[in-house]
C-alpha cells in the first residue's frame, strides 16, 4: 500500500503541474493578444499586434494615419502623422466624396491571436460606409470587408479610389501588379521604405484594378479600383461587400509581392491564428498561414 505521505506528495505535484499549465496558457494568450486602445472621440484608435502598430484616424477621411512595423525588438516607422488624409475611400459621383469622420466603432471580437473591429463613416452624401477590419498576430495582413448603406439610390462602388493610399512619406520604391486571372494572384500595389518596411493593398477579385500615380506630390499615391463590382443600391439597402487586404510588414518589394499568393488562397476568408505557435510565430513563413472560412 502507498503511504499517506506519498499520496500527499502526488497531489501536491499534480496541483503544481496544473498551476503551471494554467500560467503557460495565460502567457500564450497574453503574448498573442491584439491590443486595442482608444475611444470614438479620441484622435486615433491604436491597434497593435506582434508585427505592427497602426493608428486609425477618427477625424475627416478616417483611416490609417500612423504605422510602425516590428523587426525583432525594434519598431520601424513606416509613416508618421500628417495633416489630411492617407488611407481612405473616395468615390466620384456628382463630385468627389471621401470617407468622413468616424461615426461609430465597436470591437466585434478580441481573442487570442486576433481582433475584429467595425468602423462606420459617412461620405456626407448618399453613402454610409461600414468597414470591418480583422487583425491577426503572426501576420502582416489585415482584412477589410466594406459595405455601403445607401441613403439614396446610388451605385455601391463606382468610379473613384476605393481604397486610396496617399503615401506622403519618403519611400524607396513603389510598384503595382496586375491580376493573373480568376485564381490569382490578384491585382496589388505596394511601397517600401529605406528603413526596411513596406505597406501594400491586395484585391481578392480578378475584376479589380491596381493603379499608381507617381506624379502626385513628392511620393505619389496608389489605389485599388472596385468599380467593376459596383451595383445599384436602393435607399435603405446595404450593398454586397468588397474585400481587400492591407499589409504592414518588414521587408521590401519581394516580401510585399509574395503576400499576394496568400491573399489569393484566403480571398474573403480568415487567416487561422492557431497555425501560428506562440514560441515560433515570428519565424513562421507568411505564405504558410492557412485560410479558414467563417
Amino acid at each position: 500500500m502507498r503511504s499517506k505521505g506519498r499520496n500527499v506528495l502526488d497531489k501536491a505535484f499534480l496541483l503544481t503541474a496544473v498551476v503551471l499549465l494554467v500560467q503557460l496558457a495565460i502567457g500564450i494568450n497574453l503574448c498573442m493578444a491584439v491590443e486595442i486602445s482608444g475611444k470614438k472621440n479620441d484622435k486615433t484608435i491604436k491597434i497593435e499586434t506582434d508585427m505592427y502598430e497602426v493608428h486609425w484616424k477618427t477625424a475627416q477621411q478616417m483611416g490609417y494615419i500612423i504605422a510602425y512595423v516590428k523587426k525583432k525588438k525594434e519598431k520601424l516607422l513606416l509613416f508618421e502623422e500628417i495633416a489630411g488624409r492617407r488611407l481612405y475611400h473616395s468615390a466620384n459621383y456628382a463630385g468627389w466624396k471621401d470617407w468622413g469622420p468616424l461615426k461609430d466603432f465597436k470591437v466585434l471580437e478580441n481573442k487570442a491571436g486576433m481582433a475584429r473591429i467595425e468602423f462606420i463613416s459617412d461620405d456626407g452624401a448618399s453613402k454610409e460606409y461600414v468597414c470591418v477590419a480583422t487583425f491577426w498576430d503572426g501576420s502582416p495582413l489585415i482584412k477589410h470587408k466594406v459595405t455601403v448603406k445607401a441613403k439614396a439610390n446610388v451605385v455601391s462602388f463606382s468610379d473613384g479610389h476605393e481604397p486610396m493610399y496617399e503615401v506622403r512619406s519618403p519611400i524607396k520604391g513603389r510598384l503595382k501588379w496586375d491580376s493573373e486571372g480568376d485564381k490569382g494572384p490578384y491585382a496589388h500595389t505596394a511601397f517600401w521604405t529605406k528603413s526596411g518596411g513596406f505597406s501594400a493593398l491586395y484585391a481578392t477579385d480578378s475584376q479589380v484594378v491596381a493603379r499608381e500615380f507617381p506624379a502626385w506630390q513628392a511620393d505619389g499615391r496608389m489605389d485599388l479600383d472596385h468599380k467593376n463590382l459596383g451595383k445599384q443600391v436602393k435607399k435603405g439597402q446595404v450593398s454586397d461587400p468588397i474585400v481587400y487586404w492591407v499589409a504592414f510588414g518588414v521587408g521590401g518589394k519581394n516580401e510585399a509581392h509574395d503576400l499576394a499568393k496568400t491573399v489569393a488562397e484566403v480571398k474573403d476568408g480568415d487567416l487561422a491564428p492557431q497555425a501560428v505557435e506562440a514560441a515560433s510565430k515570428l519565424s513562421t513563413r507568411w505564405g504558410e498561414i492557412k485560410a479558414s472560412t467563417r
